[in-house]
C-alpha cells in the first residue's frame, strides 16, 4: 500500500500528514510527549489508551491540549 498525503488541521492549522498515521504516531513525530496532552478529534475526547489506534483521516480536526503545572 502507498503511502498518501492527507490533509488534517491540528490546532486550527492546515498540515499534511502520511495517510494511516495514528495519532500517538503523529504526537511523537511532532516531538510530543502523548502522555502530557489532551486530544480532541472532531469534536471528541480521545482517551490516552486510543491514541495509538486512533488513526487519522483525510479532514480531521484536531486538537492538542498540552497540560502544564504550575504552582
Amino acid at each position: 500500500m502507498t503511502s498518501v498525503d492527507q490533509i488534517v488541521q491540528v490546532n486550527g492549522k492546515k498540515e499534511n500528514i502520511k495517510s494511516g498515521i495514528s495519532i500517538r504516531e503523529f504526537l511523537q513525530k511532532k516531538g510530543i510527549n502523548p502522555n502530557t496532552v489532551a486530544c480532541e478529534l472532531n469534536m471528541k475526547i480521545i482517551r490516552r489508551n486510543f491514541l495509538g489506534d486512533t488513526i487519522l483521516s483525510e479532514g480531521d480536526e484536531l486538537e492538542i491540549i498540552q497540560m502544564i503545572g504550575g504552582g
